[in-house]
């Protein structure tokens, strides 16, 4: 019966460390998404646009709609340039309120 309670401290530290830089990394994430939703950009720019952030270890994504092709890029671009960083997955649509232009070829005035 020794062992076993010798053993148990052990394993109670181990639990303790393994938990440790999660937490430290949710802290980080949680920054990283703070910062970028309270960015002038974000707050100005991109008001109307439908943006979710969402960071795991720096690696920040992106999902939702915004109205213009350039509100994807500049979305990406605002938060790649946030301390933490590392890389940013641009799965926003561009999603218009205007309907689509179509042209009809072929006809002719009379």
């Amino acid at each position: 019966m020794k062992p076993t309670f010798a053993l148990f401290p052990v394993l109670a530290v181990a639990l303790l460390l393994s938990n440790a830089p999660a937490h430290a990394s949710s802290k980080a994430d949680n920054r990283i998404e703070d910062s970028a939703r309270k960015s002038y950009v974000f707050q100005t720019y991109l008001a109307k646009d439908d943006i979710k952030i969402q960071s795991r270890d720096g690696v920040v994504t992106l999902t939702g709609s915004v109205l213009e092709e350039s509100h994807k890029s500049l979305a990406r671009d605002t938060v790649a340039e946030q301390p933490g960083v590392k890389k940013v997955d641009n799965r926003l649509e561009v999603k218009s309120d205007a309907p689509p232009r179509t042209r009809i070829f072929g006809s002719r005035r009379k």
